[in-house]
């Protein structure tokens, strides 16, 4: 009976420690959704610098979310806000579209950030009408359809990558919307 205490306290040490190392990275995951959405708030707000200190902490934290790729299950839409918030700012500020190595994420993390990131368009398109620069409307309303046809032809279950079709379906309604709200202000 002494062996199999032993070797119980054993396997609960090194539980004890994947536990730590999962509070943490569930921490790191936590902080990483807030400040990528305080990095989108400034965009919108268009603050760039602001939006871009964000990004880098952002980052710094993202890095070490991927430093434990046992837990990118759980950390995955953390990760996923990263993506969004790193492709939105290259399209708003940069005017480029950041590939998957620019951004470090998983493909998975990317591609559902992607998607994610054609509603931030949709608002700047509205937001660029609102003030009369069509312009401006007509750039994002572009890379939304950029998105959105360079994605349609991914399909894979739900069980590979999770939430990505009904992700392409909101996508697809906010580009319909997008193209009306264009006409509109023809």
């Amino acid at each position: 009976m002494n062996e199999l205490k032993r070797e119980i306290e054993s396997i609960s040490e090194k539980l004890a420690a994947r536990q730590n190392a999962f509070d943490k990275a569930m921490d790191f995951s936590r902080k990483l959704v807030r400040i990528a959405a305080q990095s989108i708030t400034n965009m919108h707000n268009g603050k760039e610098e602001e939006a871009k200190k964000k990004l880098l902490e952002a980052k710094r934290i993202m890095e070490r979310i991927i430093a434990k790729p046992e837990f990118y299950y759980h950390t995955m839409q953390s990760m996923q806000e990263y993506a969004e918030a790193s492709i939105f700012f290259g399209i708003k500020f940069d005017k480029m579209m950041l590939s998957r190595e620019d951004v470090g994420v998983p493909e998975d993390a990317y591609i559902n950030g992607l998607m994610d990131t054609v509603g931030e368009l949709k608002r700047e398109l509205v937001e660029s009408l609102s003030q009369g620069d069509k312009k401006e409307a007509k750039r994002y309303y572009v890379s939304m359809v950029e998105i959105f046809d360079a994605t349609r032809e991914v399909r894979f279950a739900e069980a590979v990558l999770p939430g990505f079709r009904r992700k392409q379906d909101v996508a697809r309604i906010q580009i319909e919307s997008a193209a009306s709200e264009i006409l509109r202000n023809k």
